[in-house]
């Protein structure tokens, strides 16, 4: 299988923190080799709106089951993105609306207001910096008309301002925690945790335009620019944007060291630029009704377990999608944000999202088995199944490549370049059992054995061959994924509750023989550059 290649990925994109950083043109570039035809194209997960939105755009019918309420928006909104004129309307209209007194601009930058240094005259903040261990205003951000501009302390005045906010919370999150999470619900307790990440400013502004948008008379597609926006400051104003650090990708809910608070106003007017794109829309329906032959897509609002029954007769030509990681802190905010924009009934089971607290490799390859599993019920045959691992790190291979095999799937091709770029596997169903041919082998159906078991001594052999094969050292994951690969072909990638602490255990213990040699000297077997010991110091320079 050779590498798709696709552009370079923008990871300033709305919400991009959180989704898998999958290359733009490589799902359109493995949809385009396709035999012709107008059946379905499924994504099964829609962790990449943008993937499912090109394939759909190129001209195919692409089907998307999305179970969480915000990548279903973000679906839309993919395929049919907003133009600049839409945003810059919706964003005027929120900010001539009044509240007390004032327009709701004015109201919600006042809440920021704070003094130059310089020339004392009083300015919006564009930031104020907290003490994640200790909850303590430390520092703000402002940029003045008199030149001055920058980090500087905070004042007393500024945590007085902020203390008093705090004496007014209670209110403004109990209001924000009903559209998410009534009172008498279970899952309350959890929705307060989560809301814990955000500061009560944030609550207040939020609050403030939700209470507008449920009000407020205006176009479908001014109000989803307007929802489009408040989404995009909603994940601006949490607690989880580490100051002086690049573009972060959490994937838990813990408070960085030093966080800043978002002057609210201020991502929504960076949010219109964050959403804006020139790319041409593309047809989108809602299941069961079907977009036009010539292309478009068709989302499902829910699981995939979900759609199977209704998809006797349905013609499925290939799956893509990109693979998720476990990622508490987008799961769990998405709760929220469905909540706030659409209101309690909109975020239906999902909501129970908000009481997981376990999510390790063994969770994740658990859940993607069930998932697979699904996806074999309805995959054809000779279906190919194109899985875009982004983010790629040995235990998320090693649980995908588990996953895929104990649910009935035959790895038939996998590609990797840099150790930064996606990985890419290419599954079919399994017509027999472990014993079929892979790795680009014929899929002709061989006789079925007993899968073998995992055994170090031939670990090993896969390591030296795929060493001797690569004739130069090879970083840790590309070695990892090799063997796995391998072991899936022979059956040897068997299920059981520790089945990813095994592979990992057996792949160390067989590196740690005296024939391979770490020639970065790490302490982690998984950051470093192996090679062959017997290889002498030349061909090892060379090779690097």
């Amino acid at each position: 299988m050779s590498y798709l290649s696709g552009n370079r990925v923008d990871s300033s994109g709305p919400l991009n923190r959180f989704l898998p950083p999958v290359q733009d043109g490589t799902a359109r570039t493995f949809a385009a080799k396709l035999p012709p035809s107008t059946a379905w194209i499924l994504d099964p997960f829609a962790a990449s709106p943008r993937l499912a939105a090109e394939m759909a755009r190129a001209g195919h019918k692409v089907l998307a089951t999305a179970g969480n309420p915000v990548n279903r928006f973000m679906l839309d909104l993919a395929a049919r993105p907003p133009r600049l004129s839409d945003l810059q309307g919706a964003l005027a209209e929120l900010a001539t609306e009044r509240k007390d007194g004032k327009r709701l601009e004015t109201h919600l930058q006042s809440l920021y207001l704070t003094h130059c240094d310089n020339c004392k005259r009083e300015i919006p903040a564009e930031a104020f910096l907290w003490d994640g261990k200790t909850g303590a205003l430390i520092g703000r951000i402002y940029n003045c008309i008199c030149g001055s501009g920058g980090e500087f302390p905070a004042t007393q005045e500024d945590i007085e301002n902020a203390e008093r906010w705090a004496q007014t919370d209670r209110l403004h999150r109990s209001r924000a925690l009903v559209r998410v999470a009534p009172g008498d619900d279970p899952d309350r307790p959890f929705a307060e945790e989560a809301l814990d990440f955000y500061l009560p400013r944030a609550v207040y502004a939020i609050g403030t335009i939700v209470n507008r948008l449920d009000v407020l008379a205006t176009t479908d597609e001014r109000r989803r620019c307007m929802s489009a926006l408040l989404l995009y400051a909603a994940d601006c104003a949490n607690a989880l944007w580490p100051h002086l650090s690049e573009r972060p990708r959490p994937r838990q809910l813990t408070f960085p060291a030093i966080y800043r608070e978002n002057n609210f106003w201020n991502t929504l007017e960076a949010g219109v630029k964050a959403w804006a794109s020139t790319e041409p829309a593309v047809p989108v329906t809602l299941w069961p009704e079907q977009p036009p032959e010539s292309g478009g897509l068709c989302i499902f609002e829910g699981p995939l377990r979900k759609l199977i029954p209704e998809l006797e007769g349905a013609h499925i030509k290939a799956a893509v999608t990109a693979i998720p990681r476990p990622n508490q802190a987008f799961w769990t905010l998405s709760a929220l944000w469905a909540g706030w924009l659409w209101g309690h009934a909109a975020v239906g089971p999902f909501k129970s999202i908000l009481r997981r607290r376990r999510y390790d490799w063994q969770w994740h390859a658990q859940a993607l088995k069930a998932l697979f599993g699904n996806l074999v019920e309805v995959l054809p045959p000779k279906a190919p199944f194109l899985g875009i691992l982004a983010e790629a790190e040995p235990s998320f291979v090693s649980a995908a490549c588990l996953a895929g095999q104990s649910a009935g799937l035959e790895i038939r091709g996998l590609a990797m370049r840099a150790e930064n770029e996606p990985l890419q596997i290419l599954w079919r169903r399994r017509l027999a059992g472990p014993g079929i041919s892979l790795l680009g082998g014929k899929s002709s159906a061989m006789k079925t054995r007993k899968p073998l078991a995992l055994d170090v001594n031939y670990t090993r052999k896969i390591l030296r061959d795929t060493l001797e094969k690569n004739t130069e050292p090879m970083a840790y994951l590309h070695l990892h994924t090799a063997t796995l690969a391998v072991l899936a072909q022979k059956g040897m990638l068997i299920w059981s509750e520790d089945a990813l602490a095994l592979l990992e255990k057996n792949i160390h213990t067989a590196l740690a023989s005296p024939e391979f040699i770490d020639l970065e000297k790490r302490t982690s077997p998984e950051t470093g550059q192996w090679a062959l010991s017997r290889w002498d110091k030349q061909e090892t320079l060379t090779g690097l």
